[in-house]
């Protein structure tokens, strides 16, 4: 029988701690009126009343791909990097940088780059890993992207190393396959999207038109698949007015297992000069009685600062200045992905999703709940990635717009864009 360690325990004893108001709300949902289709496992905010969309969703014409993370520029353009698409008439690939200028609905979107000089699939360990771009900072003058790897290395595929090693390394990697199996396996292994780690992470000092620090084939794995879907927390333009007792520090975040549904969200921080230095990263690795965080060096030592297990896709943040709370939003699809789903099951995977809105004074929680819905989209679309660009807040903090994207499985893809709906809020 293995033994727990004094620091394994004392590690334990922390999570049970934080995880206790989590554990007593889904204990005791079943005796509590709710609106909500399940036990959900953080209580509702006391501090928003209401959250309520003012308008019909709205999609950017000729935006054709989707994920949209996003940062406040220096010059106070909204950058946004998304993936897998085209954005009006350019070419199709796995990463483009979008610039967002006005508030939703007078909003204009145009192209920086569609990053056609960089192949990042070309650049690939010899692993079975899937490359896509996703958060994204500015920093005073400096653009970073982070290099994000899905995991294809699933007992299913293992036959198939040396030809799915070539098609990933390509955009349409489904483009001419004669072996059906081997394109089902493809298609779940795509679906599942297991995380494999931060690749590395790219920077910019010209507002995205050339870049440096690329990952390539040799370039050593920059952070786990507990980081994998790591962004950016960002707050004024250009990384301005953060506040006192989180500066000097550049925040960010990141779900577990796969991009679609995980388990738990964690933290971690870097000096804003060091950003590029895997060294200078710490991990949120505990939280005190009185909700004061403390940090590791040590990834392994990382601490969940949000837990629902099976409904945690890629979490984002938002900061409301006016109303000094960070919003947290959580997508998942319904029925979780699993490496051992039936058949069945997988069928269900991205039938529906659902949309979840936190609120908290600190980064790192405790969490309050305000807005839930499922299905998000409603019973025609399946929308995820739910992101509240700081910029885009009303001077009371009581209205906003969410961009998203949507539909890019089973559907009409009517909302795989560039995707806006405003909203706003009611106070307590």
């Amino acid at each position: 029988m293995k033994l727990r360690s004094m620091n394994d325990n004392s590690i334990l004893m922390k999570r049970i701690f934080f995880l206790l108001p989590a554990l007593v709300s889904i204990l005791f949902s079943c005796n509590k009126p709710t609106q909500y289709h399940r036990g959900m496992p953080y209580p509702d905010s006391d501090f928003i009343q209401s959250f309520e969309w003012t308008a019909e969703p709205h999609k950017y014409p000729g935006t054709g791909s989707d994920m949209h993370w996003w940062t406040w520029g220096a010059d106070s353009a909204l950058y946004v990097i998304d993936d897998d698409g085209a954005n009006f008439g350019g070419p199709s690939n796995y990463a483009h940088l979008l610039k967002a200028t006005g508030i939703p609905p007078n909003h204009k979107v145009e192209t920086v780059t569609d990053f056609m000089d960089i192949p990042f699939r070309k650049m690939l360990p010899k692993k079975l890993v899937r490359r896509y771009v996703n958060g994204i900072i500015q920093v005073d003058s400096a653009l970073y992207i982070t290099i994000y790897d899905y995991d294809w290395n699933l007992d299913r595929n293992k036959n198939y190393f040396d030809s799915l090693y070539n098609r990933i390394q390509l955009y349409n990697s489904w483009q001419n396959i004669q072996d059906t199996i081997m394109q089902k396996n493809m298609w779940f292994t795509d679906n599942y999207s297991r995380h494999y780690g931060v690749a590395g992470i790219i920077k910019s000092t010209d507002f995205g038109k050339t870049w440096s620090n690329i990952p390539d084939s040799a370039t050593p794995r920059f952070l786990g698949p507990d980081f994998a879907g790591l962004t950016f927390v960002n707050f004024g333009p250009g990384y301005t007015d953060v506040p006192e007792d989180l500066s000097p520090y550049v925040y960010a975040l990141s779900n577990d297992i796969s991009w679609a549904t995980g388990d738990h969200v964690y933290l971690a921080r870097v000096q804003k000069d060091s950003i590029l230095f895997r060294q200078a990263w710490q991990f949120l690795s505990g939280i005190s009685g009185n909700y004061e965080p403390s940090w590791s060096k040590s990834e392994e030592d990382h601490f969940p600062v949000f837990t629902d297990p099976g409904h945690v896709g890629h979490p984002t943040i938002s900061y409301n200045k006016t109303l000094k709370r960070f919003i947290l939003g959580i997508y998942s699809d319904v029925f979780p992905h699993k490496e051992d789903a039936s058949e069945a099951d997988w069928g269900k995977w991205d039938e529906a999703s659902e949309l979840q809105l936190y609120e908290s004074e600190n980064l790192w929680g405790p969490w309050k709940l305000f807005y839930n819905e499922v299905p998000w989209g409603g019973n025609d679309h399946t929308c995820y990635l739910p992101q509240i660009p700081n910029n885009w807040w009303s001077a009371d903090g009581l209205q906003g717009a969410v961009l998203f994207s949507g539909d890019y499985t089973g559907r009409t893809p009517e909302y795989y864009a560039f995707m806006t709906h405003s909203f706003k809020l009611t106070l307590k």
